[in-house]
């Protein structure tokens, strides 16, 4: 009787359906179309912004970096130039310096400041050296996309690369919250303390 019930347990017919291989389809369509829409869809950033604390450091578009190629010179090639914006804060005042070849940073920082050194090849951007206690900042991998972001906290920096068409664009929910002007954020909120509490 035991043995009765262990075989009727057990499937007679192991092949696999068409009912069974449908979901597998789907899933592994959908994964194939998220890969896509992530590597093939996003706009490449056409504008370097480089913001302090708020206020916009320095704006330079890639197109201009991309001219200071030598001639010939491709992606991936030897000969391709990557130029170097030394961020210095010296006493509260952020200022960017363009330089052709990476500085050594003891000698080019004033004692007593801080420092960010961008690198930027044309099409990627990358944080290679900061003087801040993370370092979180320069071990981020390079951006090069539109919306993509490199952070530096403890120097309340921001490196965002901005796509060519739209440069502030909203999404849907700050829109309608724009609109109706009742629920949402409190702007002045943010402005006079800088906290984030919100309406009602």
């Amino acid at each position: 009787m035991f043995e009765n019930r262990k075989n009727s347990n057990v499937k007679s017919d192991r092949r696999i359906s068409r009912a069974d291989l449908y979901p597998v389809a789907f899933f592994l369509l959908l994964a194939l179309g998220i890969f896509g829409w992530s590597a093939f869809g996003r706009e490449d950033g056409q504008t370097l912004r480089i913001s302090c604390d708020g206020q916009i450091v320095e704006e330079v578009s890639l197109a201009q970096i991309r001219q200071h190629d030598p001639a010939g010179a491709g992606r991936g090639s030897a000969a391709e130039t990557v130029r170097y914006c030394l961020l210095l804060n010296v006493n509260g005042h952020v200022s960017c310096e363009w330089r052709e070849k990476s500085p050594d940073p003891s000698a080019a920082v004033p004692e007593g400041s801080s420092y960010n050194l961008i690198a930027i090849d044309g099409e990627r951007v990358w944080m290679q050296a900061a003087d801040c206690p993370d370092q979180i900042c320069v071990h981020h991998i390079p951006i090069k996309g539109g919306g993509e972001s490199i952070i530096c906290l403890p120097h309340k920096l921001v490196v965002e690369m901005v796509g060519g068409t739209d440069v502030e664009t909203l999404d849907g929910m700050a829109k309608i919250g724009g609109m109706t002007g009742g629920a949402g954020w409190n702007n002045d909120t943010l402005r006079n303390g800088g906290s984030y509490e919100t309406d009602g």
